[in-house]
C-alpha cells in the first residue's frame, strides 16, 4: 500500500538559526482539520537534515496554547 502525502490547507514557517519550524494544518480523512508542526535540524555538512514532528488535534490546541504562553512568560522574565 502506498502512503499519501495530505496537502496542506494553511502553513506557516519559522527559521530560528540551524532549525526551520513548519506548521501545517492538514485534512484528516474524517474531513476534521489538525495541526502538524515540524522541527527540521541541520546536522552538518553532507549529512542530511533530522525531522520531527508532532500533531496537535482541535481538542487541545486551547491547552497547549495556554501552557505555551504559561512557559513563554517564565522565559521572558
Amino acid at each position: 500500500m502506498e502512503k499519501s502525502i495530505k496537502p496542506s490547507i494553511k502553513s506557516s514557517m519559522l527559521r530560528a538559526g540551524k532549525r526551520t519550524f513548519f506548521f501545517d494544518v492538514k485534512l484528516a480523512s474524517n474531513n476534521k482539520k489538525y495541526l502538524k508542526i515540524t522541527e527540521s535540524a541541520f546536522e552538518g555538512e553532507g549529512k542530511e537534515r533530522r525531522y520531527n514532528s508532532f500533531l496537535l488535534f482541535p481538542e487541545n490546541v486551547v491547552d497547549f496554547q495556554q501552557r505555551l504562553t504559561e512557559i513563554s512568560n517564565f522565559l521572558a522574565q
